[in-house]
């Protein structure tokens, strides 16, 4: 048993309708993406973001302080019991609801956190409503005009200065490794407002797959679903080639949350950590 104080914020497993929210597990992988190893090297959940069963329902008990601290994480829990429809509310606001005491009470909690951390995939009941999207096509960039795609990745990639590395880079290097570049174009527009790269690749961990190094939009053309239409389409290849996974890495900062939801949306899953040793060598 745990307890929950009267302030905290409940992400409720029912929607505006009173259905009950699906998987079953939705809370447990949600929270999962807080958790952390322990000292016995056991992933538990974060002290301010729990999973809990309140009259048999799954539930998110979220500490306020959270919105402080990492309000990104924060950002992303509010968004996803939005893009679910779940209703949001306080502890006490719950009790008053079912007339219950306000003041702390007993709370079964829910599982021990999972071997693997992981985050459903979004279920609305309804097909959440699009933007109006300004007249554009999706095809792939040839090698003879690489340079087109300069723009888009620049923005992705700050340390990208000059236009013919580039291209030479891509032209001489990426592409003989399998590298491709898919483009979206608006009409009137001759270079891509959204661009992403990708090749596909066979290791000894993944085996045959597919993985994504450059997905990015332009700031001034987000929000159309370019992204969505990149990944749809990257999916689509997958399968084509009967390719059975989908890699990407992306950064953890707080301005990557808007891409980490498309990507949970898509079906991603956190499958491991990325370490990185920068060399320091001596001049």
């Amino acid at each position: 048993m745990t307890i929950c104080e009267p302030d905290e914020i409940i992400i409720h497993g029912t929607t505006s309708k009173g259905k009950v929210f699906r998987p079953s597990d939705w809370a447990e992988r949600l929270c999962g993406i807080l958790s952390s190893f322990n000292k016995d090297n056991r992933l538990s959940y974060h002290e301010w973001v729990q999973p809990v069963v309140m009259d048999k329902i799954r539930c998110v008990a979220i500490v306020p302080k959270l919105q402080e601290i990492n309000p990104s994480m924060f950002r992303f829990l509010m968004d996803f019991a939005a893009d679910n429809d779940l209703c949001v509310l306080t502890y006490r606001e719950l009790l008053a609801e079912q007339g219950a005491n306000a003041e702390s009470v007993e709370v079964n909690t829910v599982i021990a956190a999972p071997e693997t951390v992981s985050c459903p995939e979004p279920m609305p009941e309804q097909p959440p409503e699009t933007l109006e999207e300004p007249e554009s096509i999706l095809r792939e960039i040839a090698p003879h005009e690489t340079a087109i795609a300069f723009a888009a990745l620049s923005v992705l990639r700050p340390k990208l200065k000059d236009i013919n590395s580039f291209v030479e880079q891509i032209n001489k290097v990426q592409r003989m490794q399998g590298y491709r570049l898919l483009g979206v174009f608006e009409r009137g527009t001759s270079n891509p407002v959204a661009v992403c790269g990708f090749r596909v690749e066979t290791n000894l961990v993944s085996g045959n797959h597919l993985h994504i190094d450059d997905l990015v939009t332009l700031p001034q053309y987000r929000k159309h679903g370019y992204g969505t239409r990149l990944l749809t389409e990257i999916q689509r290849i997958a399968s084509e080639q009967n390719i059975e996974e989908i890699h990407i890495d992306s950064s953890v900062g707080g301005e990557r949350t808007t891409a980490h939801r498309i990507y949970f949306q898509h079906g991603f899953e956190i499958h491991a950590y990325h370490f990185v040793c920068k060399m320091d060598y001596q001049k």
